[in-house]
């Protein structure tokens, strides 16, 4: 009885082994992927590896097909073998009517309603996929050194311990690889340029003029007189007949604009200056000297300087017909493009008179609190614009006027600013985004450590906050409200910019330049990765890109480059 059951058995596994035979005659195992169009499959089901026996996939385009940068294929081919690979890898497969199938699924769809694979039918998802991974958001990580590394950095891709992962993923632990920095640095400066070639350097509305110079234009500070802003002033400079009356707090690195103002001088211009006083041991503008020289007639904020106050304008008035001002110090990095500024060239007699005014004042010895009032108006200087010229502390700019502008914000506000510590804004800006204001706040890497900041309470708030990762500074003033509404000048929004502080500020209600610094600001915000909402960058460091190769102590610290903790290799 014992043998019958024995045999019986013996009889129903060999029955049970030949139907399961019979069930996967038709599934292949996958020997290897040789690329996600390509499959090494067991077609002789002898577990032997053949050449021969290659599935390829037809009628499907990897987006690495198209033409991408050096980048965006390195990063689209990752995710392209990434799916392949773990879709593929140990796995049997399916054929029928030459389709590959895998777990009951066509592989030729499961490629297609990804985002790394088109057909004819789905080109049109090409664009929006392109925008969706932007290379600025992607770093090589490496699993075992936990150093990141730019998708440029031919360190990062030789090692086998690495994958691709977006910034905000990050682990808390990871260190920048110190080879690729310099590269990366090279590599943003290219896509700065090609920025610059889609976004306008300036815009003209009647007889305003603006001037947008993008952060890290140039790669260090320049003392050349290259661009469209400096050219401008100089210009003008060169053109003036009668008088220069010019307020600045500083000027340093920019003997063009020196010399210009010398033979100005020389041919019969009256020239008259102001600036803010400086400590006889910290010459953070050395070049004040040589105007003091030069152009004698003068005066600085001496008195004024004990009570903490600074005579910080940049304001030049051309043969009391044209205002040229802004956040512009006349220094190597404000008039090159390392450093993110606005200015504006206006042609009004009125506007010149209401800055001569303020100026007279200066001139003649009475700075901050002890200037009067000037009770201007606005004024039109064109037809479709209205401007509003105000000057600090007498007018309370915050207080009277961009307060009011915020808390009747609809749509948008987007501020670039170097630094913003003033609780007034912080209420009306958190006011104004729980009414549903799309808020968005560029601040700079320097003063994002300051203890007085209000950036992390907006951030609470659910404001979106980026600080700038760039050598050179946010070094902008700036809200653009709603398409309608923006500001220039020279005031920060803290407590000394309205109140103690000699300032200029403009408000322009016009749709054109407000759309224009709208699209100036998107295009610095855009190429800021989305890490930085969260996490603050020293201003010397590696984080902050060509800090540690420009030459400058970014974080006033009086270490430069490679002397300052943030630049140490590890």
């Amino acid at each position: 009885m014992k043998k019958i059951f024995v045999i019986l058995a013996f009889v129903l596994f060999l029955g049970i082994s030949t139907l399961i035979q019979r069930e996967n005659s038709s599934f292949y195992k996958v020997f290897s992927v040789a690329s996600p169009l390509k499959i090494y499959i067991d077609y002789n089901q002898n577990l032997i590896f053949d050449e021969h026996n290659a599935f390829l996939i037809k009628d499907v385009y990897p987006i690495t097909s198209l033409n991408l940068t050096q980048e965006q294929k390195f990063l689209f081919n990752y995710f392209e073998n990434e799916l392949a690979i773990n879709t593929l890898k140990n796995k049997y497969v399916k054929l029928s009517d030459n389709e590959l199938y895998i777990d009951g699924k066509n592989y030729k769809d499961i490629l297609i309603n990804s985002d790394f694979f088109f057909d004819e039918s789905t080109k049109a998802k090409v664009n929006d996929v392109l925008k969706k991974y932007n290379v600025d958001n992607y770093l090589i990580y490496n699993i075992k050194s936990k150093k990141y590394h730019h998708l440029n950095c031919e360190k990062g891709k030789q090692s086998k311990n690495y994958k691709l992962i977006n910034i905000k993923d990050l682990p808390s632990d990871s260190k920048p690889c110190g080879y690729c920095h310099l590269n990366k640095t090279k590599l943003q400066q290219k896509n700065i340029i090609i920025q610059k070639q889609t976004i306008n350097k300036s815009i003209t509305n009647g007889n305003i003029k603006i001037f947008f110079l993008d952060i890290n234009s140039v790669n260090k500070p320049d003392n050349r007189c290259i661009n469209n802003v400096c050219r401008a002033l100089k210009a003008e400079i060169d053109n003036a007949n009668d008088s220069i009356d010019f307020a600045i707090y500083g000027l340093n690195s920019q003997p063009e604009i020196i010399n210009s103002l010398i033979k100005a001088k020389n041919r019969g211009v009256k020239i008259r200056w102001v600036s803010d006083f400086e400590n006889k041991e910290i010459k953070y503008y050395p070049d004040i000297d040589k105007l003091k020289i030069n152009l004698p007639d003068y005066n600085t904020n001496y008195q004024n300087n004990k009570k903490n106050g600074i005579m910080h304008n940049k304001f030049f008035i051309f043969d009391n017909k044209k205002v040229w001002t802004g956040s512009s110090n006349i220094t190597s990095t404000d008039l090159t493009g390392f450093n993110a500024n606005y200015t504006v060239l206006i042609n009004s007699e009125i506007a010149a008179e209401y800055f001569k005014k303020e100026f007279e004042q200066m001139y003649n010895g009475k700075f901050s609190i002890y200037k009067k009032p000037n009770n201007n108006k606005p004024i039109r200087p064109a037809d479709n614009t209205q401007i509003t010229i105000l000057f600090s502390p007498q007018d309370k700019i915050i207080r009277n006027y961009l307060i009011p502008l915020i808390e009747n914000a609809k749509s948008y506000i987007y501020a670039p600013v170097f630094f913003i510590t003033d609780k007034q804004i912080l209420n009306a800006l958190i006011s104004a985004k729980n009414r549903g204001v799309d808020i968005k706040i560029i601040n700079d890497a320097t003063n994002s450590h300051s203890s007085y900041t209000i950036h992390k309470q907006l951030r609470k708030a659910g404001i979106k906050v980026k600080t700038e990762n760039y050598a050179g500074k946010m070094h902008m003033k700036s809200i653009i409200i709603d398409g309608k509404y923006s500001t220039i000048g020279s005031m920060n929004f803290t407590y000394s910019g309205e109140n103690k502080n000699d300032e200029n500020v403009i408000i322009i209600e016009n749709k054109e330049i407000a759309n224009y610094m709208k699209s100036t600001f998107l295009a610095v915000w855009n190429k800021i990765p989305k890490k930085y909402e969260t996490f603050d960058p020293r201003a010397e460091s590696f984080d902050s890109i060509g800090s540690c190769y420009d030459g400058i102590d970014n974080n006033f610290d009086g270490k430069i480059d490679k002397e300052d903790e943030g630049c140490k290799k590890y």
